[in-house]
């Protein structure tokens, strides 16, 4: 269900904020919800003057579970000043050489919060990625200097877009990334939170001689065929109940998916996928309460969320009409996710993929799929009825 927008007018206009996407939060050491969010506009469109990015959101949820904002981060709580200064630049790149600069996510180890950003050039071209610190639940933020700093291509290029959170339960932080420039599938680091700014402290899972491990290089944990851009990976814990929350925007589902986790370990090939939110191209054919969203993306959990509660995991989803540039904002579902059983079952996993063939069947009609794509789809389907059916 949609629970409301978060951005825009009457919401965050205030602060300077008119037209903003993307809306990763934490929830701060002081309690504060802690919002950060990409390119930045003062009023109602994309392209409306006072361009920024990033730009912080502070605030807390109402007894409605809607959150609401109370000041910007930044030195002004009353606008919402770009983090850091730097020239928004274009072709022939003389003032700066870049861009924009885009938010992946937004981490909390104790009482620092770290920023992990991409540096665009022409977008999406991502011409180096880094990470920045605030000691102040998010109020001033500063770079941690040359550490960290990473390269474009690091990793086959597989780490551009970062997803990351701390697990008490042994100390590390795990960090989930993908190709920002065409969408991938995922690979998995980790690193000391003492390390988070050096490029050398983090180490890699991956296969090496037909063993998973850490210290080889990275290798893709996604099934075959998934793309992935925007993600965010999430422990929620409820009393002893421990679960990971690992999706966000799957290209290839045309949707927001998400699987829910044991560990950062896990298998992602024997976890069920599900698509809460479809991404449509036809504004015309909206519905919200449905979960069919024109032209979403995103898809960050919102902090308080929980497992196994109707409506209890809470989504920060992007919209942008690309055509008139409004709406360009960001929204607030809420949707239901159950923690992950011991034993996956075949139907189960065979179920993940009922996203894709659906969309193939839907797009049969305009002839823009392949025949043998639509045939295949319409028997995994029928597979699936009669397996469901006993």
């Amino acid at each position: 269900m949609k629970v409301g927008d978060l951005t825009g007018p009457h919401l965050s206009m205030q602060f300077g904020v008119g037209a903003a996407d993307l809306g990763a939060m934490v929830q701060a050491p002081n309690g504060d919800i802690v919002a950060v969010f990409g390119d930045t506009y003062r009023d109602a469109r994309a392209g409306s003057p006072d361009w920024r990015s990033p730009v912080i959101l502070i605030g807390a949820r109402d007894e409605n579970g809607r959150i609401q904002w109370d000041r910007a981060g930044g030195p002004d709580p009353a606008y919402a000043r770009q983090l850091w200064p730097y020239i928004h630049d274009s072709p022939p790149w003389r003032h700066g050489g870049f861009s924009t600069v885009i938010p992946s996510d937004i981490l909390r180890v104790g009482d620092d919060l770290f920023l992990h950003v991409m540096v665009i050039q022409g977008f999406p071209a991502v011409k180096w990625t880094e990470i920045w610190r605030s000691s102040d639940s998010g109020v001033t933020w500063g770079h941690m200097g040359p550490g960290a700093t990473f390269a474009t291509d690091l990793h086959g290029g597989l780490a551009q877009s970062w997803t990351w959170d701390y697990n008490p339960d042994d100390g590390w932080v795990y960090v989930i990334s993908t190709a920002f420039q065409s969408g991938s599938g995922m690979i998995l680091r980790a690193v000391p939170p003492a390390g988070i700014g050096d490029r050398n402290a983090y180490v890699g899972w991956g296969l090496r001689d037909g063993q998973w491990g850490w210290g080889a290089e990275p290798t893709v944990i996604t099934p075959e065929g998934e793309s992935w851009r925007e993600t965010t990976f999430r422990r929620l814990a409820d009393g002893a109940r421990v679960g990971w929350v690992l999706g966000g925007y799957c290209i290839s589902d045309r949707g927001l998916s998400y699987r829910v986790l044991d560990s950062p370990l896990d298998d992602l090939h024997q976890r069920t996928k599900t698509t809460p939110i479809a991404t449509i191209m036809d504004w015309s054919s909206e519905d919200h309460p449905a979960g069919r969203v024109a032209q979403a993306y995103g898809g960050y959990v919102v902090p308080g969320s929980r497992l196994d509660v109707p409506d209890g995991v809470g989504l920060s989803v992007s919209q942008w009409n690309t055509k008139t540039h409004w709406p360009y904002r960001v929204m607030q579902f809420a949707t239901t996710l159950s923690s992950p059983s011991r034993t996956a079952t075949a139907d189960s996993v065979l179920a993940q993929r009922l996203p894709q063939w659906i969309i193939a069947l839907d797009a049969a009609a305009d002839g823009t799929v392949a025949p043998h794509e639509v045939a295949e789809a319409r028997a995994a389907l029928d597979r699936l009825r009669r397996a469901l059916e006993g």
